[in-house]
């Protein structure tokens, strides 16, 4: 992730009604983002062809036994990893330098030197795990530690792994994930051998025949769909993957931390984790504006209030999230142990087999947030919740049209008000900043990230500008005047794009900031804004294109392509978390973090995220979304029936 040519004279160019085109912004964007990047990867290269001496002299952070040729090479082996902490020294020079470094929050914690020690080549009489090898542990350590550097450390056993731990029992819940497995693949073959052979009119065989599967992923949108939505969806979710994918080796053994620090230190990387931070706001974005055009088509078409239609909106959405879900925290519960075994099994710690019930209530946002269950999965809680609210409140826009436009300004005052509030009562940073000691715990121990960044309440703000994005363009549309309304959306988009490069560009300012955390009111304005700004630019930006009647860049994100991967986004977002850490817990440590590393990693876990989703989307999502809203139709049809006739003899009586 350099930039070929310049932006020409023609970007700027303007139309005759002084609005820019929306392919020639994409453009612009696109261009001065990439530039952007160009120069803080020039400044991180400058930065890293000019190291400092003094990591030559440091003790590394990571040293490590190879685990696999110690487990090939001894019968009865013991490997254990171990963190060394080193005293303070101040008239040791080398302590001196440690100290320097650890002081910025930036850095990895220079005084805490992790081991991966094969006992065996150590101790010939070691063959299993005991009380006492904690106590060998510390004294070779220490002894080693204080002949190399001359500094005092003492040692904290992390986990030890024997041949036993190799050899588990298989429990209940794996026979029965692989009962599952094996009905699931059964049914799908069986139907699509059906399907091949009679081609019968059954609702078993439409839902689990691959074929029809395959074709539903491939089939155009409805025409009244906005399809270019679905293309944007693809994409923030093809680069969420790219980031997860590479979020873990922060975490991982790697021989030159020195070069992660470069680039955490870089004067641009604030701006660039402000961008990695917002970029959820995309997705809450988006969803509000899907939900609210939906919902508000339907008002159109239906002037009636009904309350069963949200209970049917409901049901479809339990109906799609959780078999697929529950699925993959059944995995989570029981197989994915057997997957992450080896040292750095304890860095990677998922809580599906206590805190489950969690993720199907999505509540997990709120509750186990230190202890989580598919950790990536905090964002469906929050979504869920938001559907909530949106449809409380949309529910007064039908049955009180007249509402709308005060609950508007409501929703505007919330989105402004709600998390500078947060930030100043909670006493939170503004922004997520960086902090090596967070990152490598998860961001479990953050405080900004636990109750400023998973909770709905504090994400608010993209969900209501999504669904006041959808509100004008249906009264645009209602109007006949979309045309009209353009060039006042796109006034808007410039106005809330500057404020949101002024507000971003501030946070490579912000690590130089002396003001006080302590109930600081212009942090909490300006963390309020800064969020608020991303969310109404995204909002503002999809709004154009719905707006916009033909443009290149609309039937590029339109193309069946990008719709296929907007169909399986769900599989890959809930999927990818089992991918991502069973890869790198399987990857030879200490690694080199680099280029090449980095690109294997990040491709792999994209072709099996992308493959595992499929088989996700094929087996599970599609027959039982299929199988559960034909019953949510029967249900809501047989309800409906018997209300009419509780109706009608009321009626009757009265008469």
């Amino acid at each position: 992730m350099g930039v070929r040519g310049s932006v020409s004279s023609k970007s700027l160019a303007c139309d005759g009604a002084g609005t820019i085109d929306p392919v020639q912004m994409m453009n612009l964007v696109v261009q001065s983002g990439l530039l952007v990047l160009t120069v803080a990867l020039c400044g991180a290269l400058g930065d890293r062809q000019d190291p400092f001496e003094s990591y030559a002299k440091l003790p590394r952070i990571y040293e490590y036994d190879d685990f696999h040729t110690c487990r090939q090479r001894h019968t009865d082996f013991v490997f254990c990893v171990s963190v060394s902490t080193l005293q303070a020294d101040p008239s040791n020079v080398l302590w001196q330098n440690i100290s320097r470094l650890r002081s910025n929050r930036r850095n990895f914690p220079h005084d805490q030197l992790e081991r991966g020690l094969c006992l065996n080549d150590l101790y010939a009489g070691v063959t299993t795990h005991d009380h006492r090898t904690a106590k060998l542990i510390d004294a070779y350590l220490h002894h080693r530690i204080y002949d190399q550097y001359g500094l005092n450390s003492h040692t904290t056993t992390e986990s030890c792994w024997t041949r036993t731990d190799f050899e588990p029992r298989t429990t209940f819940g794996e026979y029965m994930f692989g009962c599952l497995t094996i009905i699931l693949l059964l049914a799908t073959l069986g139907a699509t051998w059906i399907d091949f052979n009679a081609r019968p009119n059954d609702l078993f065989v439409d839902a689990f025949s691959i074929r029809r599967n395959v074709q539903r992923l491939w089939a155009a949108p409805k025409p009244n769909a906005l399809p270019f939505l679905d293309g944007f969806r693809a994409l923030g979710m093809l680069t969420i993957l790219i980031v997860h994918s590479q979020l873990p080796l922060i975490r991982m053994p790697v021989w030159n931390t020195e070069a992660l620090e470069a680039q955490a230190n870089h004067f641009i990387f604030p701006l660039v984790n402000s961008g990695n931070t917002h970029m959820i706001q995309f997705f809450f974005t988006l969803g509000g504006m899907v939900f609210g055009i939906s919902c508000l088509r339907h008002f159109d078409r239906s002037p009636s209030f009904r309350f069963m239609y949200f209970i049917d909106k409901l049901l479809r959405r339990l109906v799609r999230l959780l078999p697929a879900y529950g699925f993959i925290i059944i995995y989570q519960a029981t197989w994915y142990r057997r997957i992450r075994r080896g040292p750095l099994e304890y860095k990677f710690n998922d809580f599906c087999l206590n805190n489950w019930w969690s993720n199907i209530l999505f509540v997990n946002n709120y509750i186990h947030t230190t202890k989580p269950c598919l950790q990536f999965s905090w964002y469906l809680g929050a979504d869920f919740q938001l559907f909530l609210i949106g449809s409380a409140l949309l529910l007064l826009v039908w049955k009180f049209p007249s509402t709308k436009g005060w609950l508007v300004r409501v929703m505007v005052a919330v989105a402004l008000v709600l998390p500078g509030y947060i930030i100043y009562t909670t006493l939170t940073t503004a922004t997520m900043t960086f902090d090596m000691r967070h990152a490598l715990a998860e961001l479990r121990t953050y405080d900004h990230f636990l109750k400023y960044y998973l909770p709905s309440h504090t994400n608010i703000s993209g969900y209501f500008f999504g669904i006041i994005a959808a509100m004008v363009y249906r009264s645009a549309l209602a109007k006949g005047s979309p045309d009209q309304s353009l060039p006042i959306v796109q006034k808007w988009l410039k106005v809330s794009l500057v404020a949101l490069v002024g507000l971003n560009a501030f946070t490579t300012l912000l690590p130089f900031v002396s003001e006080d955390q302590q109930h600081s009111l212009f942090l909490a304005i300006y963390g309020s804004l800064l969020k608020a700004s991303w969310g109404c630019s995204y909002s503002l930006v999809f709004l154009v294109f719905a707006l916009k009647g033909k443009s290149r860049l609309l039937d590029m994100l339109s193309h069946s392509g990008l719709q296929f991967f907007a169909k399986i986004s769900y599989c890959m977002y809930i999927v990818q978390y089992s991918v991502i850490y069973g890869l790198y817990t399987n990857f030879p440590i200490p690694m080199v973090y680099g280029g090449f590393n980095l690109l294997l990693l990040t491709s792999a876990s994209l072709l099996l995220t992308v493959t595992s989703a499929l088989l996700l989307y094929l087996a599970v999502e599609a027959p039982v979304v299929l199988i559960g809203n034909a019953y949510v139709t029967t249900l809501l049809k047989d309800y409906s029936t018997a209300s009419e006739a509780i109706e009608a003899k009321q009626a009757r009586k009265l008469l």
